[in-house]
């Protein structure tokens, strides 16, 4: 017997809403992790690039949690996480981080990352914006 549960278009706007932050959550959780799993040289370049890492990790998972739990109060702070994500694309460059070694794994890593969460965070914002001004499609 096969059984289906139909999601109401509530549930599906709160869903939709809900997908891309829970990515924005976990881009957040990973530049933490890979501030400490990423070997960083004790040179000007690698400690910046090790707290741009985790500060920006740190921001990135309370704004997308804060926005996942007061989602009407907080749809401009999807902002912050669309900005960080093109800061992140930028850091390398403005860093300096060399591209020999695993040094470009972190310069690689920093870019995946910033467009993923650039992405993610104006899919939110859009959603929000689209979902609060009543122009979501049922």
């Amino acid at each position: 017997m096969k059984m289906s549960i139909a999601l109401t278009p509530q549930d599906r706007k709160l869903r939709e809403s809900r997908l891309p932050l829970a990515a924005e959550f976990l881009a957040g959780a990973w530049l933490v992790i890979a501030a400490f799993a990423y070997t960083y040289s004790f040179t000007l370049s690698g400690t910046a690039g090790f707290w741009n890492s985790l500060l920006c990790g740190i921001v990135v998972a309370v704004v997308a949690l804060v926005r996942f739990g007061l989602p009407e109060r907080a749809r401009w702070l999807g902002l912050v996480n669309v900005a960080i994500g093109f800061w992140l694309i930028a850091a390398p460059f403005a860093f300096g981080y060399p591209v020999d070694g695993h040094r470009d794994a972190l310069r690689t890593n920093a870019l995946i990352v910033g467009v993923l969460l650039a992405i993610f965070a104006a899919i939110s914002v859009t959603v929000a914006y689209r979902r609060h001004s009543g122009d979501f499609r049922e």
